[in-house]
């Protein structure tokens, strides 16, 4: 079985436009040539792709599940057409990063606007995956480099790690706990608090410190992202604790942040596939990653060491005997 890059073609359309008028109209063609070269897919494959209803199509699940691979070939091409145009204007390297989203929205941002001012001339495309995603993207060799919080033990893949500090406890502006520079686990009795999904690593650290102390907290909700926790403790849903790049992205930004008494160290990773080991851009990336990492890091010590100090909240008076 082999499919020509025609029908690919065609295919994508159909699914991006949704109808078979609107793939012809999109590819320039007429609409019995596309319903044509889609039958003669099918027959190739040996599955219907869509259910007919008169004038509309609906995707089947196989068609769905082709379609994931069909589009990330597309977007390959359509990267290579924007690198090749880019190294022509500009003679540009080309850099292609993968991140989760906290990096997304906390650090990477920061790190393309340095990088693109010491090197203009660098085609930087960035994509945010979930971790499970990144994992399989990588083990794929699509990018240049992954930057997540996970471990990767892939073969054909090189790590390293940068430490950026312990994690930081958030909360809503003018919470009681603000009150304290250091917060402990007891403090956090019955409190409300916003949780990370069960499937990540820092959420299980957390929770064994914290039942490790013997202190139950009051479950608000659980989200996946630390700037979703962060905008439900502006909101005032509850506390949290959280990584500290993406605390030192909301200082000054409506909520307060606190040291945790309990030091539970914080460090992401690069990932990088052996065969583009040598990629200058990718170094380069690299090393301002790291100074980022770093200037942030201090940024948060420092905004928590000027956070203003309040005298200790007054004990109930013991009643008279």
């Amino acid at each position: 079985m082999r499919l020509n890059q025609r029908q690919l073609e065609i295919f994508n359309a159909i699914m991006i436009n949704k109808s078979m008028i609107a793939a012809a109209a999109a590819l320039g063609t007429s609409q019995p040539t596309i319903s044509r070269e889609l039958r003669d897919m099918e027959q190739r494959i040996g599955f219907e792709l869509f259910l007919r209803f008169g004038k509309r199509l609906t995707p089947t699940n196989q068609a769905l599940l082709l379609h994931e691979v069909v589009r990330r070939a597309f977007v390959g091409m359509e990267e290579i057409g924007r690198a090749a145009s880019a190294i022509r204007m500009h003679n540009a390297a080309n850099c292609r990063v993968a991140t989760i989203p906290a990096y997304a929205e906390a650090i990477i941002p920061r790190v393309a606007q340095r990088l693109l001012k010491l090197r203009p001339a660098v085609h930087l495309s960035l994509h945010s995956l979930e971790e499970l995603s990144l994992q399989h993207e990588m083990a794929t060799t699509v990018f240049d480099l992954g930057v997540t919080e996970g471990r990767f033990e892939y073969q054909g893949v090189v790590s390293q790690r940068i430490n950026v500090g312990d994690l930081v406890c958030v909360l809503p502006v003018g919470h009681s706990l603000s009150a304290k520079r250091i917060l402990e686990p007891t403090d956090f009795e019955d409190a409300p608090f916003v949780y990370f999904s069960q499937d990540d690593p820092y959420r299980r650290k957390l929770d064994d410190i914290f039942f490790a102390a013997g202190v139950s907290r009051s479950y608000a909700v659980e989200t996946t992202t630390a700037a979703s926790v962060c905008s439900m403790v502006s909101a005032g849903v509850g506390v949290s604790i959280i990584n500290p790049l993406t605390a030192a992205n909301y200082v000054g930004k409506g909520v307060v942040l606190r040291r945790f008494s309990v030091g539970v160290p914080y460090s992401l990773a690069v990932w990088r596939p052996t065969r583009k080991a040598g990629s200058t851009a990718a170094e380069k990336f690299t090393s301002v990653l790291k100074e980022v990492a770093l200037e942030m890091r201090a940024t948060l010590l420092s905004a928590m060491e000027e956070a203003p100090h309040f005298p200790p909240l007054p004990l109930p008076a013991r009643p008279r005997q």
